[in-house]
């Protein structure tokens, strides 16, 4: 190979390279689960590319937004309504309206979803939270109020999402990080309140045991009336069955078996039946 045809084929080899590079700058692949936002620095947004591979212009530049659910989290911190101001993480699950994405790229700019989170999206979560931890005390958002406020805070903050174009869902709000003497405080509350749960349900029980007792004594009471209503019945049925004539049967019929008994000198004697 001469000195020119090396030359030669080192400049297609080049001229190739550059092409390649030249036709990639002008190809943008949105990934699933995306669509991307066409704009130019001059122009603003041109248009809303579906996932797949696009060519776009050689000036031009796109942004993603997410259409399918992603989660985000984050921390906020608000203050309860007696006072105590706590830091607690929240997550969410968050996704774009397709038909919004151009509104929202006028609005927000060449923001990217990191950008918007901890800008657009966090004054919504704060402003969320806030307004409903405050209608909550600490201990209420340490324990058991905790699925009820973090329900919310998802109507509030989906609320004044939606109208940009944000779908957002199940706000989740996490156990509050708490001084030490404030934990130390609600340990204290939560133990009191166990010991009167304890005492409530053995005082509970022994009111069911009480009464169980009770219907057992009733029940046998009961069951003696019955059975004495039922002999002074069967009683009074013998009394009225006994009548003159009956015993006079029943003399009579006792002599033909065993014969007569007769007093002589104080003594009884049989005249037994031959």
């Amino acid at each position: 190979m001469t000195g020119k045809s090396l030359a030669k084929l080192i400049t297609l080899g080049v001229s190739v390279l550059i092409g390649i590079v030249v036709l990639f700058s002008f190809v943008e692949k949105v990934p699933e689960g995306k669509v991307a936002v066409v704009y130019s620095p001059s122009g603003g947004a041109k248009e809303v590319l579906n996932p797949g591979w696009h060519f776009i212009g050689l000036f031009e530049k796109t942004q993603e937004y997410p259409t399918r659910v992603t989660i985000l989290k984050d921390k906020v911190t608000v203050t309860t309504n007696d006072g105590k101001s706590i830091t607690m993480p929240a997550s969410y699950e968050m996704k774009v309206d397709r038909a919004k994405v151009l509104d929202i790229f006028k609005e927000l700019g060449s923001q990217n979803i990191e950008q918007i989170q901890e800008g657009y999206l966090y004054q919504k979560l704060f402003r969320a939270s806030r307004s409903t931890v405050s209608n909550y005390s600490v201990l209420d958002i340490y324990g058991t109020k905790t699925t009820e406020a973090s329900a919310k805070v998802t109507e509030l903050m989906a609320k004044e999402s939606e109208g940009l174009g944000f779908i957002v869902t199940n706000v989740t709000l996490g156990t509050p990080e708490l001084d030490k003497d404030t934990e130390a405080a609600i340990n204290a509350r939560v133990q009191a309140a166990q010991a009167n749960e304890l005492k409530r349900q053995e005082l509970e029980n022994e009111r069911i045991e009480a009464e169980k007792k009770e219907v057992i004594a009733n029940g046998e009471a009961q069951k003696k009336l019955i059975a004495a209503e039922a002999e002074k019945k069967s009683n009074e049925l013998i009394e009225k069955s006994i009548t003159p004539e009956l015993l006079k049967l029943r003399e009579m019929e006792a002599r033909m078996k065993h014969g007569w008994i007769t007093i002589q000198g104080g003594t009884p004697v049989v005249d037994a039946k031959e």
